[in-house]
């Protein structure tokens, strides 16, 4: 076992730390300043720690829990197995380690066995659990309630911001989601050549059936008769029918599943970005889209679903382009506008800038946790 003052221990449910990028980005920082990562998942898919394990020395990678696949019966039916064997590796890992846990199923069972073993908790909720699981009533109140006992537990509570709670403490800090440093610069020293179009809308990230996928198919097929040479670029995970349709279509470009330097490049090579949420799914309407805080850094206008209520203060400022989600015939008519009179990009742009201040660099907002742990 390392020593516990120079190592942390992640726990996420998922294969590995490249599976989610504000982990990657954490690691990437620890690591980078000297610190040993321990990561312990659950490999939903056979040989998924295999394809995504981390090359870097100091990063060490092990699965506690296998099978279930994502987004399945089976998968909801195996999170109880997964708080067991959370609550057990906590208490194998012994005393006074400082643990990092992904969403409450994993912080709840770290906590109750921190009882023992008197680790330090951060618990960092991503995806806020009663927003994506329903229960029936009396059982979700009881979640609730547990996730408010959870947010008081921990060491530190890592939100996404405020808005999705009906409670707020001060160990609960906020993490916004912005690029580290030095990925910042290298994606700026590497932007890669600008695709041959008028005008240039990227999507990157996981185009599921509640992120977008479908109404930028459709957009795709009115850019068939666009005046315009308007191109769709896209990358990221996709994994729904109308994700494989949209990147096999004639007017896309799909880079596939890139890093996030790469990712990051080609935002200064686009027009527009596209973050959609489907408002059917209660947190989607609490976003807090990692790509904000890229088009903030590198001042690329976006457009958002008007439902995303965490959105809010970009629309009011004028900095971002609100349309309803299901309203692709509004969504090509801004597009198409856009693309025509290229000003109100430059207006955009301006209105972004100020924005800066309250986005700080990753590394910065992750040194505070370090002040917590030292």
């Amino acid at each position: 076992m390392h020593n516990n003052t120079s190592t942390y221990y992640f726990i996420a449910p998922l294969p590995a730390l490249a599976k989610r990028t504000r982990l990657a980005k954490m690691a990437d920082h620890f690591t980078g300043r000297g610190i040993q990562i321990d990561f312990a998942g659950w490999e939903r898919l056979p040989d998924e720690l295999k394809t995504l394990r981390s090359t870097n020395s100091l990063v060490r990678e092990r699965t506690i829990l296998r099978g279930g696949g994502y987004s399945s019966r089976k998968a909801r039916m195996m999170y109880p197995v997964w708080m067991i064997c959370v609550f057990f590796y906590v208490i194998r890992l012994g005393f006074r380690r400082n643990v990092f846990c992904l969403g409450w199923e994993t912080a709840f069972p770290a906590l109750i066995a921190s009882i023992v073993t008197r680790s330090k908790i951060i618990f960092d909720d991503a995806d806020r659990f009663s927003l994506i699981v329903r229960l029936p009533g009396v059982l979700h109140r009881l979640l609730q309630f547990l996730e408010r006992w959870a947010s008081r537990r921990a060491l530190v509570h890592i939100v996404p911001s405020f808005s999705r709670y009906e409670w707020k403490h001060d160990r609960m800090m906020p993490l916004r989601n912005t690029p580290l440093s030095h990925e910042f610069e290298e994606a700026r020293s590497r932007t890669p050549s600008r695709i041959d179009a008028d005008f240039v809308i990227y999507a990157n990230g996981w185009l599921g059936e509640t992120r977008g996928a479908p109404i930028f198919l459709e957009l795709a097929n009115r850019l068939q008769n666009c005046p315009k040479n308007v191109r769709m670029l896209i990358a990221g995970r996709v994994d729904s029918p109308a994700g494989q349709q949209l990147i096999a279509h004639p007017r896309v470009n799909y880079l596939g599943e890139v890093n996030q330097t790469q990712a990051l490049s080609y935002y200064p090579v686009s027009d527009i970005v596209l973050t959609y949420y489907d408002p059917r799914v209660e947190i989607n309407r609490k976003a807090e889209s990692n790509k904000w805080g890229d088009c903030v850094f590198f001042g690329v206008r976006f457009i958002v679903n008007a439902e995303v209520e965490t959105a809010a203060t970009f629309i009011a400022a004028g900095a971002a382009i609100a349309v309803p989600y299901h309203d692709v015939d509004a969504l090509y008519q801004q597009i198409l506008s856009l693309a025509s009179d290229t000003t109100q990009l430059d207006s955009l742009r301006s209105k972004l800038l100020p924005f800066r201040k309250d986005y700080p660099v990753f590394d910065q907002q992750l040194d505070q946790l370090i002040t917590y742990l030292s």
